[in-house]
């Protein structure tokens, strides 16, 4: 006996052809809007694919040619400067190693369209987004020695401890 063929579940159509789990409408439908059914009203097909009027009109309107995804991301994206602009933020950065608030203010007199986070992308494409640590005379913590006493002196580190609770061997 042969099984029927079983389709995969809703939510997993996203990962045959390449759409959207929840897009109402694929390419195919797309294409099939524009071109074949130019004749039928809008509303009707609007209900039969369970979309607006407005977006078959839509559709209708763009054409055959212009029926597949295309990208959510901006053309021109906002914090994208140029190499002057760039060149400008990372020697200031250099120059002075102001922290990021600190930089975006004196930039901001310079340069009013920049602020505070395309300031940041430029300095994190440049490899600038982390200040160098400050170089001091003092050793790291637990690194250093005791200081050199003159003899008959001795060294006495004190820790204050907070009050313990009544035991009974101790009183």
């Amino acid at each position: 006996m042969n099984k029927p063929e079983t389709t995969p579940p809703i939510y997993f159509h996203h990962l045959r052809d390449g759409t959207h789990a929840n897009a109402r409408i694929t390419p195919a439908t797309r294409a099939e809007i524009s071109s074949a059914r130019s004749s039928e009203p809008s509303g009707i097909v609007a209900q039969r694919y369970g979309i607006s009027a407005e977006t078959v009109r839509k559709r209708r309107k763009r054409g055959v040619a212009d029926c597949l995804d295309r990208s959510a991301r901006p053309h021109q994206l906002p914090w994208k400067a140029t190499e002057k602009e760039r060149a400008i933020v990372c020697s200031l950065r250099r120059a002075t190693n102001f922290p990021l608030d600190d930089l975006t203010f004196v930039v901001c007199h310079l340069l009013p369209h920049l602020n505070r986070d395309s300031i940041w992308h430029i300095l994190k494409a440049e490899g600038l987004n982390r200040r160098p640590k400050r170089a001091t005379d003092r050793p790291a913590k637990g690194q250093g020695s005791f200081r050199d006493y003159d003899l008959g002196f001795i060294h006495i580190d004190i820790k204050h401890l907070p009050p313990q609770p009544f035991h009974p061997l101790r009183g």
